[in-house]
């Protein structure tokens, strides 16, 4: 099945939530993300999203960061490569289990992301709802069409 006959099988509005989420998801990036939990002031850092996911990724490659909570963070700065592979896996039917257990996988970082800003008392900004939002437009996809197709099943069957 070529990309132009998956696109058609797709229904519009699936289609449209993900080009849309997509679009947020992209635009989070130049956004301010998170802040430090003190006083407003010049000398708070903020950082935009660009820079979390520079510094998660790069976190990933330092060992002494799977040893703190640093670790929340590195599966933070996964949900980005997580939600391009699973927009490559949205083509063909056929990879619908890969993409579930790929939503599920985001969700999960998502919640470690969360985590991450609890314990270390730092206060998501309007680009990290966006980028939060964006993903689960793009996700909310998989449940809608799961949902259409009836096909709501165990998504690890033996």
């Amino acid at each position: 099945m070529s990309i132009g006959n998956s696109l058609a099988a797709k229904p519009r509005a699936i289609l449209i939530l993900q080009i849309v989420g997509f679009c947020i998801f992209v635009a989070a990036f130049f956004l301010p993300a998170v802040r430090d939990s003190g006083p407003i002031s010049s000398s708070s850092n903020i950082f935009k999203g660009w820079e979390c996911a520079k510094i998660t990724i790069t976190a990933t490659f330092q060992m002494e960061a799977y040893e703190s909570s640093g670790f929340l963070a590195i599966m933070s700065g996964w949900i980005n490569p997580m939600i391009m592979l699973y927009l490559g896996f949205t083509f063909a039917r056929k990879f619908a289990r890969v993409r579930r257990i790929l939503a599920i996988a985001i969700l999960v970082c998502m919640l470690a992301t969360w985590i991450y800003f609890a314990v270390e008392r730092l206060v998501p900004m309007i680009g990290h709802f966006l980028w939060i939002a964006g993903a689960l437009l793009i996700l909310c996809a998989e449940a809608i069409d799961r949902e259409r197709s009836g096909t709501a099943q165990p998504i690890l069957k033996r």
